[in-house]
């Protein structure tokens, strides 16, 4: 008999804006429902919308894909509702994708804690919430939010999701205690039949470069910017992604304002995951200085995509050099970051197309393992 996992996920497909914790989901659902029935709670709304997805059926359990999802307005997620949505399903484990959210991950666990629901297995995953870069941002409020958790034991006796050790180091700095938590890998699709494909040239002297994220501080894309400043040659910077932080994208403006003539920096606004790909096959390399990743999905899709990355050593993602598919390099070195840009505007196309390919090769190797999904699965033993 199939197991039972609600998942309170807070953002779903057709959502764009949520970021990778929404494939994170989607790839669970795609490589375990067949094990597992998968039943969602999310937003009847994309990230920041004021307005519901059209032509969604609301406050009910639709069939999305493999998995049933219940699409609800966020706003009207009072208690009541939410310990009602969790008693429609006869769920085995309840899987938590956030610690911070209140309505997705507070609140389930406080009508766990005061037996409004029933109390079955809990998983939470994080998904790098505890990274030094992210628990730096709004400090002093995740600082009293953890303490107050801890003075109610509201995260005794469940499970954690950690998706690399550094993670597994991250939370046990927060909440010492390394018994009750679990690695698993975050899952990708299977590109086990995919062919390389990329056919854009490398001229030297000049390079396209691109971000795709959510634009927020986490993410880093000021720094990216602020690195390209000293470097040398014909330099196309191209900026994908939501705004999530308004005041920090108008400093990101500023300092674009400020940049030498020979480097083009233009946003090109939100982006359908079904293109990302293609956007990594019409760039040269990825830069992501980002303050923390508990994975990094658009890391792995710029792999598979033929596009060499140069990200922080916030992630997963390392000694990347030693196989020749990018550069992880510590946030406080920005020198080694600019080195490693000028050396890539100078890289002929030759140099380029066999990073460009061992990228791909990489990409290709480190998705959908059979033991991160057998490790995966375990989770919800």
């Amino acid at each position: 008999m199939k197991k039972k996992v609600l998942v309170m996920a807070g953002y779903y497909l057709p959502s764009i804006k949520g970021g990778g914790p929404i494939q994170s989901i989607k790839n669970l659902v795609e490589n375990l429902s067949d094990r597992i029935d998968f039943y969602i709670v999310a937003a009847d709304r994309d990230f920041g919308d004021t307005k519901p997805f059209l032509g969604i059926k609301t406050d009910n359990w639709v069939q999305v894909g493999k998995a049933k999802v219940y699409y609800t307005n966020p706003s009207n997620l009072t208690w009541r509702k939410t310990a009602a949505i969790i008693k429609s399903v006869n769920y085995d484990v309840l899987y938590l994708n956030s610690f911070f959210s209140y309505k997705y991950s507070a609140l389930p666990m406080m009508l766990s804690k005061f037996k409004i629901i029933q109390r079955k297995p809990i998983v939470i995953a994080p998904r790098g919430q505890f990274s030094i870069g992210a628990l730096g941002l709004k400090k002093t409020k995740k600082k009293l939010y953890i303490k107050l958790t801890k003075l109610l034991g509201l995260y005794n006796n469940i499970k954690w999701q950690a998706t690399a050790e550094s993670e597994k180091e991250d939370i046990i700095k927060v909440f010492d205690n390394s018994e009750n938590i679990f690695v698993a890998n975050n899952l990708t699709v299977s590109y086990e039949k995919l062919t390389y494909e990329k056919i854009l040239s490398k001229t030297k002297g000049e390079i396209k470069i691109v971000f795709i994220s959510r634009i927020h501080p986490k993410k880093n894309l000021k720094m990216a910017i602020q690195l390209l400043e000293d470097i040398q040659g014909k330099i196309e910077f191209n900026v994908f992604g939501p705004i999530e932080d308004k005041g920090y994208w108008d400093e990101c403006k500023q300092v674009i304002k400020k940049l030498p003539k020979n480097i083009t920096v233009s946003y090109k606004g939100v982006v359908d995951h079904d293109n990302v790909m293609t956007i990594f096959k019409e760039h040269h390399v990825f830069l992501f200085p980002t303050l923390g990743e508990n994975f990094g999905h658009v890391i792995s899709e710029a792999l598979i995509g033929g596009c060499p990355v140069i990200i922080s050593d916030q992630s997963p993602w390392r000694q990347l050099e030693k196989r020749q598919v990018g550069w992880d390099i510590s946030l406080e070195n920005e020198k080694a970051f600019i080195d490693v840009l000028q050396y890539c505007v100078n890289c002929d196309n030759k140099d380029y197309q066999i990073m460009s390919k061992n990228a791909f090769e990489f990409g290709k190797e480190m998705s959908n393992r059979k033991e991160d999904i057998e490790k995966t699965y375990k989770l919800f033993d």
